[in-house]
């Protein structure tokens, strides 16, 4: 039924469980898996660095913050500024989604799937996606219902409400 499976990954709950599905239905119906990243350019300070200490990636984040502020000492990372769009670093952007990608990846091989993929893109999470699947040609894509840009969905509608409505493929959203 599905040859080429999409999978959003932001790192939230909700995009581990749905990887979980993913690689299911990729192992069920002998498909191949994309596994894209897309990085939040506006994330909260205390967020990421809560994320990264779960994830293991506590020091190179701190020491990347630590940097940001030595170029910018407005940024006050006791407090939990937000970053804004040009002061967020793109070589942490890069760490995070690759630590993201890379652990969904050896997920998906302890499952025993073989063909899969990972991209990390920039830009608009909903846009990249549609992208992606466009691209791939992919014929399901499956993404949490929601992710770590969570306030923003409440104001302008989840990304995964924006990709169900525009995909021309299967969309499952996990919760």
């Amino acid at each position: 039924m599905f040859k080429k499976i999409l999978c959003a990954d932001d790192g939230s709950d909700h995009s581990g469980k749905a990887l979980d599905l993913a690689i299911d239905l990729a192992n069920k119906y002998a498909a191949s898996l994309v596994i894209l990243h897309v990085p939040h350019r506006s994330a909260d300070i205390d967020a990421l660095q809560r994320f990264a200490e779960i994830e293991g990636l506590a020091k190179p984040v701190n020491l990347e913050l630590k940097r940001l502020q030595s170029l910018d000492p407005g940024l006050d990372v006791a407090t939990g500024s937000t970053f804004q769009d040009a002061a967020i670093s793109p070589r942490l952007l890069v760490q995070v989604g690759k630590h993201i990608t890379d652990e969904a990846k050896d997920r998906a091989a302890k499952k025993g799937l073989k063909n899969v993929d990972a991209r990390i893109e920039n830009g608009d999470p909903a846009d990249r996606i549609l992208h992606c699947i466009n691209d791939e040609n992919i014929d399901c894509v499956v993404m949490g219902s929601r992710g770590l840009s969570d306030i923003k969905g409440l104001f302008l509608g989840s990304v995964s409400h924006k990709v169900a409505n525009q995909a021309p493929c299967t969309c499952i959203t996990v919760k």
